[in-house]
């Protein structure tokens, strides 16, 4: 069974529903990962029970799998933890800056400060550690490393933008060792300023080698990388040796004794001028000089895609590193500080080489080497981030940098990080470019610790790390730590960093790819939501300042899933600007014990939010109801125990029935309906509109939203319209016009017109005010319960008193009153009249009334509206109706270029009869494109306070 979904003259939604196939193939996928969980040599389910059946096959098949999960796609060998992360991160943080640059710090910061820089490196790189093997432990991870982590638990949003910046990070990295390599060539061989540029033309031949081989693939990579490593050890050790047989006076290699520290002068600092730059350094300027030699962290985790178990290498591969380097730090500041002078320190960059033993050659070698083959980590590195962003659509102009498979060598981002690194080295020197390594790593380190942070916090079922050893406590102070140490070490530039950081996530998610991977923002606003709710609940009931409207809105749907009246879309989505709640309720006729049924509904539903989207740019929570019942029963139920606590919806919005001359037992449900959401206490909209009626998307200029005010109803009447005149369709060109309805003889209207027009002063509402005659109709018994009237000032303060109401509240529980009875009651000195509380039965004289403009509008008509309990409804509808139609006539003269008339809906209660209630709205609203009926449930209140 096929089921199209498409409209000829809308936008094409085509849906195909196949009903038969959805069960087979849920239900195959279903086993099929059954046995994939239970069976790792299962393909499909024919494969998984051939494999049940005929166990001679079994151990065939999974060593075949096996085989290929320690293989990448391009044949390669997956490493382990020693070759995957624990000798890449060792490769990166024994680099140039522990040969060329640390002798230069110690002896700038002495020996304390030094050391106090390592602390401080440690405490960011160790903390950091610790979330990220929580973070790798929690489940597998894919290509991309740190960027996989953080788009997959931060969201692609911040993730991609934190990514994007760790992998320019990475890219620079390598641009500063290949600088490093060069600087200690030509300063060790002494072949400095060979010709113009020589740096820069050197940097980017060296740089064009590296990529070429990073180009071949990670093997070899791999393969050199225990080469440049065993180097790097035997210049170490060099060092080591040469330092302490200087310091037992049998070794001075190319220092003489005088080279000694003799007075302990290394322990306090010495700021001086660098000879270079001329520039004298800070404490944090040398912190940040120092930090990227502690970026090698997540060199590993920069590879997780070739690595045969990255939860488990990970984390033990970078601890170890992290200890091991940091131990050998201290040391080396330990013996530099103790045995070479103060001035050697600060003058001779390559000091480390001179003190070797047996040669200076072994370290200028081992520098060369150790440099190279970080450079070669970065760009394998960042290659292989580069090509996780590209794949994942986060920047879309990275598309093309996607590689075939995800653990294939990316040739294509090779080349644009090759290109990007080159641009770096023409710097010329390593200390211009530190700075941009340092915020970037600083700023992914802070993103991994709070997103640790997070997951630990909110305690997500989902997050299930084996790594114990660390706690949400310990990844907030890495956060805070990281950030801090950036601001600290230069704020200029980590303002750069986070504008950078900002601008790219609100690109990402306006341009990249719609991804769905539960990221820990859900977790975030789920748990705020929760707090929220209930901190609301528990204040009670909401304050009447507080007060907006929670629409439900009722929209009837076609067979294809679109709204039927587009009209209902559209003052829908502009009831948002109220800022409350909004949601839309529809239903199909069905059971919800047939799945079919249910399956459709979730289609529908997703039908009509895309066209709430498509044609209103709007967002609202849209649920489908599946029920063969009566009308009222789903939309009685849905206006009680929809929502949750107090985000309940408590206005209901629905359209008026076109056919309810000739659907009878539907109009009849329809006024039930009305009836039953009344006795809930829901404000009732009634929108009797058409196709004119204008979208969001269109610009109205010079035209009006009128308002017939008959019952004072509490203010909906005129806070509706505001919200609607906020919204961009009528916000640029559109007035609020206001008809007071006189009802009483003895009011004057001039007293009226003042009253209103200071109270919308008051309530901040931009209208003009005009008062209209209708002395001589029933309009006021057609929009009151005479039983329920009282309009004596005892009640009000009763009311006031004993329910602790504010004075427009205990008016709003009046909704009985009219509008002349309420705002001359406001005038009197702020003290209502007491009227009768039987209003004159009949009303025969006429009474001129005037606009606030000035202007008089009279009144002719004379209609005798009393009527006795014994009256059929036949003749009580007909003065009702004459009633109606001369409303009719007065909004069309009066209001004949409005765009919607807004005015109060007619009685509905026990003694209204259905048929008279239908005749008397369809009479009032004849000829009139959109009228929007109100009628409060005595809860709505505009303040005249702020």
């Amino acid at each position: 069974m096929e089921r199209y979904f498409r409209m000829s003259d809308r936008p094409m939604c085509t849906t195909t529903l196949n009903l038969t196939s959805i069960e087979s193939t849920e239900s195959i996928g279903a086993l099929n990962a059954h046995y994939r969980e239970g069976f790792p040599c299962g393909d499909d389910v024919l494969g998984a029970s051939s494999t049940l059946y005929n166990r001679r096959s079994f151990p065939s098949t999974c060593s075949s799998v096996v085989e290929d999960e320690k293989m990448t796609a391009d044949g390669e060998q997956k490493l382990g933890t020693v070759n995957g992360v624990f000798l890449p991160c060792l490769q990166n943080i024994l680099g140039v800056i522990l040969f060329i640059r640390l002798p230069f710090i110690t002896g700038q910061a002495g020996c304390f400060l030094s050391s106090l820089m390592l602390v401080i490196c440690f405490t960011a790189t160790f903390t950091t550690s610790l979330s990220l093997s929580a973070l790798v432990t929690n489940g597998s991870i894919q290509a991309g490393g740190p960027y996989y982590i953080l788009s997959r638990n931060l969201g692609k949003d911040i993730g991609g933008a934190l990514g994007a910046l760790f992998y320019l990070g990475t890219t620079v990295a390598a641009s500063m060792y290949v600088l490093g390599a060069v600087e200690a060539f030509q300063i060790g061989f002494g072949v400095q300023k060979l010709f113009r540029y020589d740096v820069q033309i050197i940097s980017l031949c060296i740089m064009s080698q590296l990529a070429l081989v990073v180009f071949v693939g990670s093997r070899f990579v791999a393969l050199t990388a225990p080469i440049f490593l065993t180097m790097v050890v035997i210049s170490i050790l060099s060092i080591i040796i040469g330092l302490l047989l200087f310091t037992m006076e049998l070794w001075t290699g190319e220092l003489m004794y005088l080279h000694r520290n003799m007075y302990d002068e290394n322990f306090a600092p010495n700021f001086s001028a660098d000879p270079e730059t001329g520039r004298t350094p800070t404490f944090f300027s040398l912190l940040g000089l120092l930090f990227p030699s502690f970026t090698g962290i997540m060199a590993g985790s920069n590879r997780s895609a070739v690595l045969r178990n990255p939860s488990h290498s990970i984390p033990t591969g970078t601890i170890s590193a992290i200890f091991a380097t940091t131990g050998l730090y201290f040391l080396f500041v330990s013996l530099l500080s103790s045995t070479l002078s103060n001035e050697v320190l600060l003058e001779n960059k390559l000091v480390v080489a001179d003190i070797a033993f047996p040669h200076k050659l072994v370290v200028q070698a081992g520098i060369i080497m150790s440099s190279l083959g970080a450079a070669l980590q970065c760009l394998t590195g960042a290659s292989r981030i580069l090509a996780a962003i590209a794949d994942d659509g986060c920047l879309p102009h990275l598309r093309w940098f996607t590689p075939e498979t995800p653990t294939a060598n990316p040739h294509r981002a090779i080349v644009l990080t090759w290109f990007i690194a080159s641009l770096f080295t023409i710097a010329g020197n390593i200390d211009f470019i530190t700075p941009i390594i340092t915020m970037f790593f600083l700023l992914m380190y802070g993103g991994v610790n709070l997103c640790c942070f997070l997951m630990g916090v909110l305690k997500a079922p989902g997050f299930r790390p084996t790594f114990r050893y660390f706690n949400f406590r310990t990844s907030l102070f890495g956060f805070i730590w990281c950030l801090g140490l950036a601001i600290m070490i230069d704020w200029f530039m980590v303002t750069l960093a986070l504008v950078s950081t900002v601008a790219l996530t609100i690109y990402i998610a306006a341009n990249g790819a719609r991804k769905q991977w539960g990221d820990v923002g859900q977790g975030v606003l789920f748990s705020l939501g929760k707090f929220a709710v209930a901190s609301l609940a528990a204040k009670g009931d909401m304050h009447p300042k507080n007060w907006r409207p929670q629409v439900l809105s009722v929209i009837d749907v076609d067979e294809l899933g679109y709204a039927e009246k587009p009209h209902m879309v559209r003052i829908t989505a502009q009831m948002k600007k109220g800022y409350g709640v909004t949601m839309v309720l529809s239903r199909i006729k069905g059971s919800v014990l047939n799945p079919l049924d249910v399956e459709r509904a979730d289609i529908v539903r997703k039908i009509l939010t895309q066209q709430m989207q498509d044609e209103e740019r709007t967002d609202c929570y849209v649920d489908v109801a599946v029920s063969n019942e009566r009308m009222g029963n789903y939309i009685w139920s849905s206006a009680r125990h929809g929502g949750l606590g107090p985000l309940r919806p408590n206005s209901v919005l629905l359209a008026w029935p076109e056919d309810w001359k000739v659907e009878y037992v539907k109009a009849r449900e329809y006024f039930d309906t009305l009836r039953g959401l009344a006795n809930l206490k829901k404000a009732l909209l009634v929108f009797k509109g058409n196709d004119t009626y204008p979208g969001s998307l269109e610009r109205l200029n010079y035209t009006t939203i009128d308002v017939w005010w008959i019952v004072y109803d509490g203010g909906l009447l005129l806070l509706l319209p505001y919200i609607l005149s906020k919204n961009r369709a009528w916000r640029d060109g559109t007035k609020l016009r206001l008809f007071a309805v006189i009802t009483n003889p003895s009011i004057v209207a001039a007293e009226v017109t003042s009253a209103i027009t200071k109270h919308l002063q008051k309530v901040r509402i931009n209208a003009t005010v005009t008062a209209i005659d209708f002395t001589m109709t029933s309009i006021v018994n057609d929009m009151r319960n005479q039983s329920h009237l009282d309009t004596s000032i005892e009640l009000i303060e009763k009311f006031s008193s004993k329910c602790k109401l504010t004075r427009e509240k205990a008016l709003a529980k009046q909704r009985t009153r009219t509008v002349e009875e309420v705002f001359v009651d406001l005038l009197s000195n702020d003290h209502p009249s007491l009227y009768s509380k039987n209003l004159p039965s009949e009303m025969e004289s006429t009474t001129n009334v005037v606009s606030n403009d000035g202007e008089t509008i009279g009144s002719g008509l004379h209609i005798d509206h009393h009527t006795t309990e014994s009256t059929t409804i036949t003749e009580r509808s007909e003065p009702r109706l004459e009633t109606a139609a001369y409303f009719n006539r007065m909004v069309k003269i009066f209001s004949k270029d409005a765009k919607l008339i807004v005015t109060n809906l007619p009685l509905i209660d026990d003694t209204t009869d259905s048929e008279d209630f239908f005749s008397y709205v369809e009479t009032m609203s004849e000829g009139i494109d959109n009228m929007l009926l109100v009628r409060g449930a005595g809860e709505e209140v505009i303040t005249t306070y702020g």
